[in-house]
């Protein structure tokens, strides 16, 4: 069985988002032709059979370095012979990698680089220089509307780019749909991190009589108002049933930081129609607007409530409607079977795997 080794900044348990739960689902994956492995970075050193974690040395903005990591890929992995697949953005690696030669490398392009604009100015050239290398072998991009909003992805040769959307694995069990079964619960699942708009979701809170469900992680502030439920370290199982339980979900974000939204393809999954903001990314090829749910312009507070507002008051029937269509557009889009069969379609065009 051919070797894939997995690169990552962060993973759990020192961070949970999108990207590690992507990584997670190709780990976890039973039918797989290859073995996948994880080198990552965090507090302390961890390891086990499938994961190596090592200590972060240090950090600059978004970017983490460890030299440990940096050893163990100088001293202990096979340049000619692994697979390496790199989820970026991630420029010191980036670098390192192209400074040691390895030969194959399948990235995941998770998103441009857009908070730290000065480290962009300089980088974007070289960035777009290193994803046209040889060693590049396939970039793998999660919707075709980021691929052609994205001014490094435009610039790279357009045969080694390929969309795969995220996939995620069916329920654990059926869940029912009903409306009369349904809480005009607004459910946010995210955590506290500067392009979720949480300052959206507070004015949502305060300013409107709307009950409102939060699983996430550093917004313990907000269960002091009277309106809100939040949970935090909930199990795929609790998750699956209080989005089963919910009316619909919300999404808050604000920029193109929010690159896909696994959350949505779950919201989609459990037959919940979707209010999301009108980004240039994922976001707004997920949810068809109209039919699995509302789009409302970015950051635009009238709007999104504007949006609420119209789904709160809509008929059973076109509710009913907007369940069956998200479900569908789960199959069609977003099985986690369909996603590990298309990268591994692209392990095994790699020469000599």
């Amino acid at each position: 069985m051919k070797k894939v080794i997995h690169i990552y900044k962060t993973y759990k348990p020192f961070t949970q988002g999108g990207v590690e739960a992507y990584i997670d689902s190709i780990l976890s994956y039973q039918k797989t032709k290859y073995d996948h492995n994880l080198l990552s970075i965090g507090n302390v050193n961890q390891s086990s059979d499938k994961k190596k974690i090592f200590k972060k040395s240090f950090s600059f903005k978004s970017d983490i370095i460890s030299f440990q990591l940096f050893f163990y890929l100088y001293k202990k992995v096979n340049r000619k012979k692994v697979i390496l697949h790199l989820h970026t953005p991630w420029p010191s690696m980036e670098l390192f990698l192209n400074f040691l030669g390895f030969e194959n490398i399948v990235v995941t392009y998770h998103s441009d680089i857009i908070r730290q604009k000065f480290i962009n100015f300089f980088y974007k050239k070289l960035n777009i220089k290193l994803l046209s290398k040889d060693n590049i072998k396939k970039i793998i991009v999660t919707s075709k509307v980021y691929y052609e909003t994205s001014k490094i992805l435009k610039n790279v040769p357009l045969s080694k780019i390929k969309i795969v959307p995220i996939g995620i694995d069916s329920l654990t069990s059926p869940l029912k749909n009903l409306l009369n079964s349904k809480r005009k619960n607004i459910l946010f699942i995210g955590s506290n991190r500067t392009y979720k708009g949480i300052d959206l979701l507070k004015r949502l809170i305060k300013e409107k009589n709307f009950n409102i469900v939060i699983i996430g992680s550093n917004l313990k502030d907000l269960r002091k108002f009277k309106n809100v439920k939040l949970y935090e370290d909930v199990n795929e199982s609790d998750k699956e049933k209080i989005l089963s339980e919910s009316y619909l979900l919300l999404m808050t974000s604000t920029s193109r930081n929010e690159a896909f939204g696994i959350v949505l393809v779950e919201a989609l999954r459990s037959g919940i129609p979707i209010i999301s903001p009108n980004i240039n990314s994922g976001v707004s090829w997920i949810n068809k607007h109209d039919e699995t749910g509302y789009q409302y312009d970015t950051n635009n507070f009238d709007d999104m409530c504007d949006k609420i507002n119209k789904l709160m008051n809509i008929d059973e029937h076109s509710y009913n409607k907007m369940i069956n269509k998200a479900q569908i557009r789960y199959e069609r889009y977003f099985k986690l079977s369909e996603m590990i069969i298309e990268i591994e379609k692209i392990y095994s065009s790699i020469p000599n795997n």
